[in-house]
């Protein structure tokens, strides 16, 4: 018998002995056998975080552990700030799919028994050494934000055992036995970063299917709904980057035109050059759209819904709602939307961060009140109608939530990108 598994032996009988201190907490403890991954989301914003979750959940998966759900990691007035997992997305539909628990059950139950301060290593690639010292080797968790931020709000001061290795093994499900051979004396497995790739893998992409908003941020979604005047309406949802810091980074298109993969293209284009349509690369209309894209973009959007035969008969309310989420909010050009918009549709509203205007007779009315970004992924998901950015990981969020929670195929698009039907590779997504 294994070190390792002698070792979780012991660990559960000690649970055993304590059995009341246990019960006093709500629920049974069962140390898992095969160990536990905890990892730190630390690349980019929600969208990043939400797709490597995906993949680091194939991955926890494929070498059988239970996976330690982190919190979400947001910045409000670039300070971090932390939002629990369960707070967002649901529990027990992704346990339908492999072994979860929340942070805070595994900090407050497991932590004290099986990853005690003295017990911890922290697990890298190689070497993370930003200040070229040769004295300060190893994979250094506590540099750079929001690295040191993150083990900290978990209470993680230090790794006492120090570093351990994974090269030459990737963080891919391909490896998972390599992975279970050289690590099965850990009982947890705590890496630096996600042990997930970005854009991550086209089969984590349809763990999708799991991901369910929690029941608060629904009621969060439809009491917006209610507030901004089109509950029970359907909407078409957009979501437009247009952003400073967006539009600087589409200009790496420009500077790079034979590039392949910029954030999540992959969603349009393919993740490899067997997929590719037409070897038609990345350009910037994807990134960023024209006013007239944008334009065009809605009336085919709201031709093909509203030309369905549904609608035609009366079984279905015809869209008059436009549903506007953005990284910037741009007053004159919602006003230049509207005005233009007004020569295709006689009556249409469209409700923006802090406008809703609508094209019958040109009246507007102002709100103070921005949504939350979460409020704007729950809307954006469960529209009617969505046209999002090719290459947003924020839109890709939505476009797989569309496509595998609810076979929205038909009714998922993208701005700038013309292919029959908008989403092709559902297969490879």
């Amino acid at each position: 018998m294994s070190f390792y598994k002698m070792f979780a032996i012991f660990c559960y009988l000690i649970v055993l002995l304590f059995s009341d201190n246990v019960n006093s907490t709500g629920s049974d403890i069962s140390i898992d056998p095969n160990g536990y991954l905890l990892y730190c989301p630390c690349m980019g914003r929600f969208g990043n975080q939400a797709e490597q979750f995906l993949g680091t959940l194939q991955f926890a998966k494929s070498i059988d552990r239970t996976l330690i759900l982190p919190p979400f990691i947001e910045y409000v007035d670039y300070k971090v700030t932390f939002q629990p997992f369960e707070d967002i997305l649901e529990i027990d539909p992704i346990r339908e799919y492999h072994r979860v628990m929340t942070m805070q059950d595994f900090l407050s139950k497991l932590a004290p028994l099986i990853w005690k301060h003295e017990n911890r290593s922290i697990t890298c690639y190689s070497s993370r050494n930003f200040s070229n010292n040769e004295k300060n080797q190893g994979c250094n968790p506590f540099e750079g934000s929001p690295f040191k931020e993150f083990w900290y709000h978990l209470g993680v001061r230090e790794f006492p055992l120090g570093s351990l290795y994974y090269k030459p093994l990737h963080t891919d499900y391909n490896y998972s036995n390599e992975w279970k051979q050289k690590f099965h004396n850990v009982p947890v497995l705590a890496l630096v970063g996600a042990p997930s790739s970005f854009p991550t893998n086209s089969k984590a992409v349809k763990l999708s299917k799991y991901i369910y908003f929690t029941k608060s941020i629904m009621e969060k979604a439809q009491k917006y709904r209610d507030e901004r005047g089109f509950a029970r309406k359907p909407y078409l949802a957009i979501h437009l980057r247009h952003g400073t810091d967006w539009i600087r980074a589409c200009e790496l298109i420009h500077s790079n035109p034979d590039l392949k993969q910029l954030f999540s293209s992959q969603q349009c284009l393919g993740d490899n050059d067997k997929h590719r349509w037409l070897n038609n690369w990345i350009t910037f209309d994807l990134c960023f759209h024209s006013f007239e894209q944008i334009i065009e973009g809605i009336k085919l959007s709201l031709q093909s819904y509203n030309n369905q035969d549904e609608v035609k008969r009366n079984e279905k309310e015809p869209i008059q709602h436009i549903y506007i989420a953005t990284d910037f909010n741009n007053e004159s050009l919602w006003l230049d939307l509207n005005q233009t918009l007004t020569k295709h549709f006689s009556s249409l509203t469209l409700i923006t961060p802090s406008l809703t205007l609508n094209t019958m007779n040109g009246t507007f009315s102002e709100h103070n009140k921005q949504a939350h970004f979460l409020i704007d992924l729950y809307l954006l998901s469960h529209s009617n109608v969505f046209i999002g950015n090719c290459i947003s990981s924020f839109s890709a969020f939505v476009t797989r939530y569309r496509l595998y929670r609810f076979n929205f195929f038909h009714t998922t698009h993208f701005f700038a990108f013309h292919r029959p039907n908008s989403v092709h590779l559902r297969d490879e997504l």
